[in-house]
């Protein structure tokens, strides 16, 4: 196992800027999760950390050793890719096998090796099969199987789900995490996925046009994104934003200060909430993610009014597009609850994110 440090490392292709001095680092056996839209440059971060790409800028250092100059031969890693590689006129046996061959390992040490991967990924029935002969997961599994063999002080994942339906996706990302929390090898797994970043991570780095965004645990980004993107890309559906005014509150109470969201819509803001860093006229961007939404049946309460488009239901819950003023919005209902098209919302939001509508960092950060 082995810890990464990315210092300023940047990466162009021709006049297009790929990576804009990015700094990472990854503890020793963690798994970290590069995730962001396509052309953020993550899969590029990972071609460089193979060795597969030479930087422009910066350093990449494994440990203290700065491996910036040396082969992917000489980097003891191994990678596990979205095509899953797999030599077609070799057996399931013979594909966990050939690294090792390769390296020169005795063969008694070789078949304990095949025989310790392929009982942790339950291949043993498979070992003699052709890889045309195997599901997409048993092909996943044999090529992940081929990496673990390898013992190298680094695993590399691109994008190693991509080609599995939904349901094996599941199924082979609980095994990627299953086996990391018995072997605890140094682990980086690139996606545009959000659930596979938030479910497989113990640190996420969140890219947007060649930068990190915000790095961290899962869960803490999810609840304070500290920008507009951030927030934006992890979630689904994702969080609803609505521009706003920060205006006088009616009545006594609370900051003396609410939201206006439209003619005769508004959220009231709660004491202290945003530590001051809000002032009467601001315009600010609202964020409220489809389930903090609550209806108000209390006619006196300040809420939104919203008037539902359509409604989708999923069986365990309900999901209604609506509109406030021209501004749509996604709430979550309960799954028996339906809304006819034109029906009347009215919604409070207890739990808010406020972002610069010019820069869209988060303006604050809820507690």
């Amino acid at each position: 196992m082995v810890a990464i440090r990315c210092k300023g490392v940047a990466k162009r292709f021709g006049s297009t800027v790929v990576l804009d001095g990015v700094s990472l680092e990854v503890p020793d056996g963690a798994f970290a999760v590069l995730v962001g839209p396509s052309g953020c440059g993550k899969s590029t971060l990972l071609r460089l950390l193979a060795g597969l790409e030479r930087t422009d800028l910066g350093t990449i250092c494994f440990g203290e050793r700065d491996v910036g100059e040396l082969a992917p031969r000489e980097r003891d890693i191994a990678m596990v890719f979205q095509s899953y590689a797999l030599y077609p006129h070799l057996t399931v046996r013979e594909n966990l096998a050939f690294g090792l061959r390769l390296r020169k390992t005795p063969k008694p040490a070789i078949e304990a090796r095949v025989r310790e991967v392929s009982g942790m990924l339950g291949l043993e029935k498979l070992l003699d099969r052709m890889p045309r002969e195997l599901s997409g997961g048993q092909r996943q599994r044999v090529a992940m199987g081929r990496a673990i063999a390898r013992r190298a002080q680094l695993f590399l994942f691109d994008e190693p789900l991509s080609n599995l339906d939904a349901s094996l996706r599941a199924a082979v990302r609980v095994e990627i995490r299953r086996l990391h929390l018995e072997l605890r090898t140094t682990s980086v797994y690139v996606t545009h996925d959000q659930v596979e970043a938030m479910t497989l991570a113990d640190v996420m780095f969140v890219l947007n046009k060649g930068r990190i965004e915000q790095s961290g645990a899962p869960l803490d980004i999810y609840d304070r994104p500290a920008t507009r993107f951030v927030a934006g890309f992890l979630g689904s559906p994702a969080m609803n934003f609505l521009e706003a005014r920060v205006a006088t509150a009616e009545g006594a109470g609370g900051t003396g200060l609410a939201l206006e969201v439209g003619a005769g819509a508004s959220l009231p803001l709660e004491p202290g909430a945003f530590a001051g860093e809000v002032v009467k006229g601001a315009k600010v961007t609202v964020g409220v993610r489809p389930h903090d939404f609550e209806p108000v049946a209390d006619p006196n309460i300040p809420a939104l009014a919203a008037r539902v488009v359509l409604c989708e239901a999923l069986g365990g819950e309900t999901y209604a597009h609506a509109t406030v003023g021209e501004q749509p919005l996604v709430v979550r209902l309960g799954g028996s609850e339906r809304l006819d098209p034109g029906a009347r919302l009215r919604l409070r939001a207890p739990r808010i994110h406020l972002f610069d509508p010019a820069r869209g960092r988060a303006l604050a950060r809820p507690t």
